[in-house]
């Protein structure tokens, strides 16, 4: 059942009521009955302050990183525009020339759509719908941007479309540019944090990771069918290491993950629970001895956050 809203526009700002409280948003009255008919009149307030919040918080740092290295005039691809949040937060820096998105949620793309036209951010060049297949061959020439931004995406991506979607990020960066894969959470971590929050279910087939969903978490998974568990863009399957890398390898790529303040870095400064924070000498050790061995400190962490360079 739809839950009962009603939306107050009080000139500068409008206010979203529903099931008794009340929800204070620049957006307009347009924007916000997008997003309830998209996501429900109870989840829309969520996404209220998404571009205040997510929007520094996952980009603050490369922003600061990409300034540091006198980056100016970039041209950007955001890889799923979603409820266009991170989009408004790049439209606003001073580095970006140019920013293309795209989504396969048609709902997605006209609510971005709207924001673009009203908020007027001119440096958006165009605001696609792509369905799979489009997602599989981009419409823009290979080294086409200077920066490629892929924010909670890749777990959800189909795995039977997965590694051609994620070759099409590094076909389409230029050389001397970066690759950002952000807020992806990690397969290989024994916590299955993103979507069932049980342990080690990511690693099960899926029957089983269904069956054992409905038995721990029978109030959420109880009443959900099969068909629905491993529907595209679920996203319990999360995602390696491997997956969000180029079928070539890492040959042509620089990992600057800790350079640009990801990785561990990323993880320690943003490390907000007790718990958390009480784990954080176990982390940084299992982090230490990855680099040691060569390999990305990510691979400890929950979420992998990823900065990768193209070579020259």
């Amino acid at each position: 059942m739809t839950q009962a809203f009603r939306i107050v526009d009080l000139g500068d700002h409008r206010v979203l009521e529903t099931g008794g409280r009340a929800y204070p948003t620049r957006y307009s009255a347009r924007v916000v009955r997008l997003l309830v008919e998209r996501k429900g009149a109870h989840r829309a307030p969520l996404y209220f302050d998404f571009k205040d919040t997510r929007g520094p918080h996952f980009l603050g740092p490369l922003f600061r990183y990409l300034r540091a290295r006198g980056a100016q005039a970039l041209r950007v691809l955001e890889i799923g525009c979603s409820f266009g949040h991170m989009t408004e937060y790049l439209a606003e820096q001073p580095e970006v020339a140019t920013l293309d998105t795209f989504d396969t949620d048609p709902a997605f793309v006209e609510l971005t759509r709207a924001k673009v036209e009203e908020l007027g951010l001119k440096v958006v060049r165009d605001v696609l719908h792509l369905d799979q297949a489009g997602t599989c061959r981009l419409p823009w020439a290979d080294g086409a941007f200077d920066l490629v931004l892929a924010i909670g995406v890749v777990e959800h991506l189909p795995m039977r479309h997965r590694r051609q979607q994620v070759d099409e990020y590094y076909r389409v960066l230029a050389p001397g540019g970066h690759v950002a894969i952000l807020d992806t959470p990690n397969r290989w971590f024994p916590l299955e944090t993103h979507s069932i929050g049980l342990p080690l279910v990511q690693w099960l087939p899926a029957p089983l990771a269904w069956r054992y969903a409905r038995l721990a978490r029978p109030s959420r998974y109880g009443a959900v069918g099969f068909d629905e568990f491993v529907a595209d863009g679920t996203g319990w399957r999360n995602a390696s290491l491997a997956e969000c890398l180029p079928t070539a390898g890492r040959a042509a790529l620089a990992d600057v993950t800790e350079e640009a303040g990801y990785g561990f870095t990323f993880f320690r400064a943003t490390a907000r629970s007790r718990t958390r924070r009480a784990l954080l000498p176990a982390f940084a050790a299992t982090a230490g001895a990855l680099r040691m061995l060569g390999r990305p400190p990510s691979l400890a962490l929950p979420y992998l956050n990823l900065v990768l360079r193209k070579r020259q």
